[in-house]
């Protein structure tokens, strides 16, 4: 499994707080399958402003000595990226050239505030697109407006962007509405990414293991396949990410949505009431 969502660098945000910290997640992750791991410090002006520049490398730099100094060198590899935080500035910093895509690629993880207008996140996605980024959104389903109506979040895929959901939200610990939230958006085959989003090693862990098995149980083997192993495989190699229904006529993924019209998105007739 590679995880794509994690707060393994220690020092940097309210993830993993120290070396030690990160060396027990790190042994957690290589325990329960875990291969590569894309470390996510969150990006948040005035909280935690883990731009890309020195210390932004410093940090990554001394996790990787750390890593290899325990024995880590073949079992677990640490690549950059971040949580880049969607307000008026994001496009600002990107165009900037202080925000992380993931791995090198042309995908951006990017969150907002829980309780944020659906219409400003969009604005921020639209503004990365047009820039030739993917937008990654964490977490879609623990946003307060996507417990209303999922409509938004389906909205954000036609334009082009990938969800990606949180381990924890699909065990249930977050609770019962991003758990439904979360299963929605699998039967609706709108995810293509699961992270575990970890920040330490007790209680927000790095183990993907009990996630992949309920997808696995519930929806199918081959999109717990798709979610933990294929898409980010895929995503490290830069290529296009699958959705679970694609066609044998779509094999790198979902087309624009002016030549598509699949089961569980709406049409934009459908979302604009046209």
């Amino acid at each position: 499994m590679i995880d794509t969502h994690c707060h393994i660098v220690y020092g940097v945000d309210d993830g993993s707080d120290c070396a030690e910290e990160s060396l027990e997640m790190a042994r957690i992750a290589v325990d329960s399958g875990i291969t590569d791991i894309i470390a996510t410090p969150h990006c948040i002006r005035g909280m935690f402003e883990n731009f890309v520049g020195r210390g932004y490398e410093e940090s990554f730099e001394r996790l990787e000595e750390l890593l290899s100094e325990n024995g880590f060198v073949n079992k677990l590899k640490i690549h950059r990226g971040m949580e880049a935080f969607a307000d008026e500035n994001t496009l600002k910093d990107f165009d900037r050239g202080m925000l992380a895509r993931m791995a090198g690629s042309d995908y951006l993880l990017i969150e907002c505030d829980f309780g944020e207008d659906p219409w400003v996140l969009r604005s921020v996605l639209k503004g990365l697109l047009e820039r030739s980024v993917i937008p990654i959104v964490a977490h879609p389903e623990r946003y307060y407006f996507a417990h209303d109506s999922l409509r938004y979040l389906f909205d954000y895929v036609d334009m082009g962007c990938v969800l990606q959901l949180d381990t924890e939200s699909i065990t249930g610990a977050f609770g019962r509405e991003c758990r439904s939230a979360a299963f929605s958006l699998l039967e609706s085959g709108a995810a293509q990414l699961a992270g575990s989003d970890a920040h330490d090693s007790l209680e927000r862990r790095p183990d993907m293991r009990r996630a992949a098995d309920l997808v696995a149980d519930t929806v199918s083997n081959r999109y717990a396949e798709l979610l933990f192993d294929i898409n980010p495989a895929r995503l490290l190699e830069n290529k296009r990410l699958l959705f679970r229904q694609s066609r044998s006529s779509e094999p790198e993924g979902r087309k624009p949505r002016m030549n598509r019209r699949n089961e569980g998105f709406m049409s934009d007739e459908e979302y604009w009431g046209i």
